[in-house]
């Protein structure tokens, strides 16, 4: 199949960007240039190793809310292979996806944003379903994100809890390396409809990433994690997604379950959609699960026949050969484990 692109705008973005892309792969093997070892590496603070840990799996959990009867749209697996603060972003379907923050030209980025694109990947026809129950679980785990960077341009993605106080997000929603680094502040908004907040909003400015992405911009290693201030355990009450190291066997049997809150769909409406994985990386994964700009963060993840979902992904871009996310393997597990104690 072929990615179906909205305008000839976005299908010029596309190509533009791609050739880009294809240039830097170039410049960057006739260097020998090397992947860089993962470490985490805090906001102000020098990078430093962290303990491994041998656990492979974390639970989720379902908040005093707790578990309740929801918009039934996930496929199971495994299944044959086929207190609220005003944010300075401004809510606009004129905000592009945080993508644009890190990557491309200033060529492309300008074209992007002079158009208003959101770079949609939709393979063949969009076959996303709006989630409207999104007050119900595993949906109000997933978050939408404002996010002002750090030259105080406004920009749009998604993110998912995965403990009472911490939210996965792709890298470059925290950290735009074109736009000055580490992110001013982002507004997260748990469940949200719309111009519903069944559950508020919190804004912070505590992040976390890690050194492949911050001084590499290491497309391997694009994810990376918003601290709630202790006033906001949005966990304690809407629960929060388990996340899991599942081997390249498991994978390549499974359906993944993707949702999030792109920028070509009405302002703040959450879009879901599954497909099993194209092709299963070290630290990759590739789909063609239909997605557009503003879903950027969004979870990856397998939900189990006794109703569990555990996170094996991290949404993070578009491209024509298929869209992908950062692969939890057991560095970026413990990178998790480690930020979920920060904020116990």
């Amino acid at each position: 199949m072929v990615n179906t692109i909205k305008s000839n705008n976005n299908q010029q973005i596309q190509q533009l960007f791609q050739q880009e892309r294809d240039a830097e792969l170039t410049r960057r093997k006739s260097k020998g240039q090397r992947k860089p070892k993962e470490q985490e590496f805090n906001p102000g603070d020098s990078a430093s190793s962290q303990d491994a840990i041998s656990r492979m799996k974390s639970e989720p959990g379902f908040g005093q809310m707790e578990r309740s009867q929801t918009q039934d749209l996930e496929v199971t697996a495994p299944v044959p292979a086929i207190a609220a603060r005003e944010s300075k972003a401004t809510e606009s379907v004129q905000l592009l996806d945080a993508y644009w923050g890190s990557y491309g030209s200033p060529v492309s980025r300008a074209l992007a944003r002079s158009s208003h694109s959101v770079m949609e990947v939709v393979i063949g026809t969009d076959d996303r379903i709006q989630v409207t129950r999104t007050n119900e679980y595993p949906w109000r785990c997933i978050c939408s994100l404002l996010i002002t960077a750090a030259d105080g341009t406004s920009w749009i993605g998604t993110g998912w809890l995965v403990a009472p106080r911490l939210v996965l997000t792709a890298g470059h929603c925290v950290y735009m390396h074109n736009q000055g680094g580490w992110a001013s502040q982002i507004e997260v908004i748990p469940g949200r409809n719309g111009s519903d907040r069944p559950f508020g909003s919190c804004t912070t400015s505590n992040l976390r990433s890690v050194m492949g992405w911050i001084n590499s911009r290491d497309r391997n290693y694009d994810y990376g994690a918003i601290l709630l201030p202790e006033t906001c355990r949005y966990g304690d009450q809407v629960g929060w997604f388990g996340y899991a190291v599942k081997n390249d066997d498991e994978l390549t049997q499974i359906v993944t379950n993707l949702s999030g809150y792109p920028g070509d769909k009405p302002d703040g409406t959450q879009w879901f959609h599954s497909k099993t994985l194209k092709d299963v990386d070290p630290q990759v994964l590739t789909y063609e699960t239909d997605t557009a700009g503003g879903q950027s963060g969004a979870p990856v993840w397998i939900r189990t026949a006794d109703g569990n979902r555990y996170g094996v992904g991290i949404h993070t871009n578009g491209d024509l050969a298929g869209n992908s996310a950062t692969r939890i393997n057991q560095e970026v597990y413990n990178n998790i484990v480690n930020w979920i104690a920060e904020v116990p």
